[in-house]
């Protein structure tokens, strides 16, 4: 099975280590055996974004994520097709909001998203920072992450978590990140499918990949351990 994954602008959004989003997510599909090819779509190349498997693009600072909209545009049809045909697409941090229909900034500039979807973020002066567990209804384990924002985000009719631990799109807890088909939007960083097994072993079953459960990296499955019972541990003080 050959796979093509595609890392949007790892060259400006990739705080917080994000590339070993794409880094596991190779190597993970490579021993289960798929023949797999990673590309890159820098700032400022222009090139066919089309026939992809698997879309990443992770969190930057606000003024590289405004950066990074202002050249995204052009492939937002290439976007919209690859999601309502279902490829696999994962956008976050701060990535994911510009799948929306505005972002405004702080000091009330706005700027048009990219349609995918009918939500708007607003920025504010306070940074919004701290660990997170989140629940997901596709999988039977909770999720672990980190959340560093300075946005609000309202009007998605579909979440993808609820935060059982951290903040969401509009408020402490309550429902975070956006789903549409398989593309996925997140605030949650970490990397995130570094931190969560369970979430990499999902998204290799959306890409087709045969028993994915074959495969296991007990390095992850103990810092995903380690990670959830302190969690919980300190989740149990805050009640």
């Amino acid at each position: 099975m050959e796979l093509k994954l595609l890392h949007l602008y790892d060259d400006v959004m990739n705080l917080y280590g994000e590339y070993a989003n794409i880094s596991v997510l190779a190597r993970y599909l490579t021993d289960l055996g798929c023949a797999v090819s990673v590309d890159t779509l820098s700032l400022y190349e222009e090139k066919d974004i089309s026939g992809y498997d698997f879309y990443y693009m992770g969190s930057g600072t606000e003024r590289k994520q405004k950066l990074a909209l202002s050249q995204l545009a052009k492939y937002r049809d290439a976007l919209s097709q690859a999601c309502e045909a279902g490829r696999v697409m994962l956008f976050t941090g701060n990535s994911f909001e510009l799948l929306g229909d505005k972002i405004t900034d702080a000091d009330g500039t706005e700027y048009e998203g990219l349609h995918l979807a009918s939500f708007e973020t607003v920025e504010g002066k306070r940074r919004i920072t701290g660990d997170c567990i989140a629940s997901f209804d596709a999988l039977n384990t909770e999720l672990v992450g980190f959340i560093n924002k300075c946005s609000k985000t309202s009007g998605v009719e579909q979440p993808l978590f609820e935060m059982q631990m951290g903040y969401g799109n509009e408020a402490d807890r309550g429902a975070e990140g956006f789903r549409k088909n398989n593309c996925f939007g997140t605030h949650l960083t970490g990397p995130i499918l570094v931190k969560n097994p369970a979430m990499l072993q999902y998204v290799a079953t959306l890409l087709g990949a045969e028993a994915p459960e074959r495969v296991s990296y007990p390095f992850m499955v103990k810092g995903y351990e380690t990670t959830i019972s302190e969690l919980r541990k300190r989740m149990e003080t805050m009640k």
